[in-house]
């Protein structure tokens, strides 16, 4: 039996030939269209500058990104600024005086009319004594043997009392410091309070009306109130208008002994005035007038610090 032929597969239909389209005829151009034609084609085109805040991460990209610090308005370099004054400021005083002149007096009653408090190595003395204070003890030896109290002793007294609250406005020296020394540790003590001495008021009068005023001098023994025999006399002669107390002169207020002491205040603080006249702080005043007369110089003086 005869094998019967296979048809002829069917040819795939052949892919369409793209049409090649003849690109289309330019213009001709000039020579001066041709030249800029050509530097455009050079040049690239231009683009949109990145903002510095995408490069600024492409380039850190990886690494730890530090937040940059806040930007604070500052001063200029130039200007100075001056410290405000505080709104209470504080008074010190240094009375100065030779025993008798009546410093004592005026200082009480400037810090009285201030409202001060009025500060005399003498009352301290006293007061710490009676008291036993390890201070008042220390400087009870030294004045049973009869010698002077230590600077340092004196000084720690005086610091002890500008501890108290009343002392926040300022405070009135009587007699305080004496000598140079004493006025070297005080300036110490000042000084870690953040405080000066703003004047020193010498009060000044001739040695034979010193030892009339100290001679006539008498004192209670109960009170301790003191009375003069010729500028200040009590109501009962010998009794005292306070308590009605005993009177009496004390030893050292005898006549020759006030001369002796006004020799010694000279040697001791003369040093020490001259020391104030050369810091500019010494203000001098006339104690032969009188009380009055006297505090009113004295006030016009405090009010022009």
């Amino acid at each position: 039996m005869a094998k019967r032929k296979a048809p002829p597969r069917a040819r795939k239909p052949a892919a369409k030939q793209r049409k090649r389209t003849q690109p289309k005829a330019r213009p001709a151009k000039s020579r001066s269209g041709r030249a800029a034609a050509k530097i455009a084609r050079k040049t690239p085109p231009r683009t949109k500058r990145a903002s510095k805040k995408p490069a600024r991460k492409a380039a850190t990209k990886g690494k730890r990104v530090l937040k940059p610090a806040p930007r604070k308005k500052l001063p200029p370099a130039t200007r100075v600024i001056a410290p405000k004054e505080p709104a209470v400021k504080k008074l010190v005083l240094v009375f100065l005086g030779p025993p008798g002149v009546g410093k004592g007096t005026q200082a009480a009653k400037l810090a009285q009319a201030l409202k001060l408090p009025h500060i005399s190595t003498g009352d301290l003395f006293r007061d710490h004594m009676k008291r036993e204070t390890p201070l008042g003890l220390k400087a009870k030896e030294f004045v049973n043997a009869g010698k002077l109290v230590p600077d340092e002793v004196t000084v720690g007294l005086v610091e002890d009392r500008l501890q108290r609250g009343d002392c926040g406005n300022g405070f009135i020296f009587d007699g305080f410091p004496r000598t140079v020394g004493q006025d070297v540790e005080l300036n110490k003590v000042l000084q870690r309070r953040g405080e000066q001495i703003a004047a020193a008021l010498y009060f000044a009068a001739p040695d034979a009306v010193i030892v009339e005023r100290i001679s006539g001098r008498r004192t209670c023994r109960q009170c301790g109130a003191i009375s003069h025999v010729k500028f200040n006399p009590t109501k009962v002669e010998g009794r005292c208008d306070l308590c009605g107390g005993e009177t009496y002169q004390r030893s050292d207020d005898a006549a020759d002994k006030v001369s002796k002491r006004l020799e010694e205040y000279a040697a001791n603080t003369g040093p020490l005035v001259e020391r104030y006249r050369e810091q500019g702080l010494l203000r001098e005043i006339d104690a032969t007038k009188g009380v009055d007369e006297i505090f009113g110089v004295m006030s016009a003086v405090v009010t022009a610090l």
